[in-house]
């Protein structure tokens, strides 16, 4: 199976289980209130017990109402046998959709690593296409000379020797500078006499692996791509040893 359809199917599964999750908890909570009111209709009967078995006793001494109060006193004392049951039941519903929600959220925890994983190697995969990918090649931005208007080549010569010259100095002086800037970086925040020290945030940068996810969720296919300009780069040989002697010939002889 390829990890594009693992990955589907592990995103199926998951909407899946949060579907049923979603179900799980609603059922908790519903049977979770069931059991709190008849809990506290069993409580209000068992308390309406008393009061029966009060007004038996009195009926008793009084040798009046003996009927009434034994029929309420055994009304009373059904309800709350009935409705106590009535509690038990809906607590053990409870109970068991509070069980099966913790293993619905178990499960969905389970699959929502899986999924994440699967889908990290995905981008993985597609900004490694991605970076495969051939982009077009660039058309072509420098103004080239035509043939008939080609300079000498001592001129050519002569600016590749002061290009050459100029390039190596610039580096030196590049890294000269860099060696500064680290130093200079590790200083806080701060005025140092006429220096000041000030740091500005970078900012952010395209991330190109959720642009290729945001793409092919979308459909999309590839994210287009931008050729980028030529590199220029001019080789110098060195100058062959005859050419040198005669040079250094002609130096003497002035």
């Amino acid at each position: 199976m390829s990890i594009i359809a693992k990955t589907a199917q592990q995103m199926a599964r998951l909407v899946e289980a949060e579907d049923v999750f979603t179900a799980a908890r609603r059922e908790e909570a519903k049977t979770a209130k069931a059991a709190q009111r008849a809990t506290a209709r069993a409580r209000a009967a068992r308390a309406n017990v008393a009061p029966a078995r009060t007004e038996l006793r009195k009926a008793e001494r009084a040798r009046k109402g003996l009927a009434a109060a034994t029929r309420r006193l055994h009304a009373r004392l059904d309800k709350a046998v009935t409705l106590e049951q009535a509690a038990r039941v809906a607590r053990y519903e409870a109970r068991q959709a509070a069980r099966t929600a913790a293993t619905a959220a178990r499960r969905l925890d389970r699959l929502a690593l899986r999924a994440a994983a699967t889908a990290t190697r995905l981008v993985g995969e597609v900004a490694q296409r991605l970076g495969e990918r051939a982009a077009a090649p660039a058309p072509e931005q420098d103004k080239t000379l035509p043939a008939g208007e080609l300079p000498a080549v001592a001129e050519i010569e002569a600016h590749a020797e002061r290009f050459k010259a100029l390039d190596a100095e610039a580096k030196a002086q590049a890294k000269l500078a860099d060696a500064e800037e680290r130093w200079l970086r590790r200083l806080p925040v701060g005025v140092y006499g006429r220096v000041t020290v000030t740091r500005t945030n970078g900012g952010t940068v395209i991330d190109a692996d959720q642009v290729a996810v945001a793409y092919l969720d979308a459909g999309l296919g590839v994210p287009p791509r931008k050729s980028r300009k030529d590199t220029f780069k001019v080789a110098l040989a060195e100058a062959p040893a005859v050419e040198i002697a005669e040079d250094v010939a002609l130096v003497l002889t002035a």
